[in-house]
């Protein structure tokens, strides 16, 4: 399947900004509970803010650059597998569509 039916594509690209916004808030607490638990260790707390950035951006390109409908199923799939589209927000595309997230997920 390289592309998701029309009303998946509107959905998708509706959905986008919300889970953009929910993984860069995960991002986000993470770097705070760095920074709350760094006491007086301000280097170390940015190098792992730093460690953090680098690899949390990779996963934000994968998951969001890029997005066409030739390669929405495989966002849709990541933004599952991480934890960004519930069981319950997924059933809410066509049933194919939903079959494909489960497949590559497994």
């Amino acid at each position: 399947m390289t592309n998701i039916p029309e009303q998946d594509w509107k959905k998708i690209r509706s959905l986008k900004d919300k889970v953009l916004n929910a993984v860069c808030a995960d991002i986000l607490n993470e770097i705070n509970k760095e920074y709350m638990a760094k006491g007086n260790d301000n280097h170390k707390a940015y190098l792992k803010t730093w460690d953090i950035v680098n690899t949390k951006d990779k996963d934000i390109a994968d998951m969001f650059n890029d997005l066409r409908r030739s390669n929405a199923i495989f966002k849709l799939a990541l933004w599952y597998q991480q934890g960004y589209l519930t069981d319950n927000d997924a059933k809410e595309f066509t049933e194919q569509t939903y079959k494909t997230i489960q497949a590559i997920c497994k």
